[in-house]
């Protein structure tokens, strides 16, 4: 492929969305991470406490699905929030049952209000019936 081929490539339409739609992705997680730094907490964090904080005692399998989480990832973000003291591991049988603990489920609740804000605040541009159309459109994609 020639300078001005790959050039044109890149120009094209559906690239050129699929960048923003990167790039914008990008920079939200940006956003709402800087809010939850003070707490010590990562987007990714915040979305396992989450998760746990609605299925309680789901497992390790369960959370990793409902994060799109492979196996390796969950087990290292688990671990660090285990070390942390935010979560336990609990065997049950041949899989692992997750439980937030005290202090995962009073920072998840501190957490949320202001993910929550940042949620609001970053499709605050956006009428209902915008936002209507965007979920339809990226439910289309998936």
């Amino acid at each position: 492929m020639g300078e001005s081929d790959f050039d044109h490539a890149l120009d094209q339409p559906a690239i050129r969305l699929w960048r923003r739609l990167v790039y914008t992705t990008q920079h939200k997680i940006s956003e709402v991470e800087a809010r939850l730094a003070p707490l010590g907490l990562t987007m990714t964090e915040f979305d396992l406490l989450a998760v746990l904080r609605r299925f309680d005692g789901a497992t390790q399998q369960e959370v990793a699905q409902r994060l799109l989480f492979t196996e390796a990832n969950m087990s290292y973000h688990a671990k660090r929030l285990v070390a942390r003291g935010l979560i336990e591991r609990q065997p049950s049988g041949k899989r692992k049952r997750l439980t937030l603990t005290g202090a995962g489920r009073d920072l998840v609740e501190r957490a949320l209000p202001i993910v929550i804000e940042m949620h609001e605040l970053q499709f605050s541009d956006l009428s209902g019936d915008e936002l209507q159309v965007l979920r339809e459109l990226l439910r289309r994609l998936k």
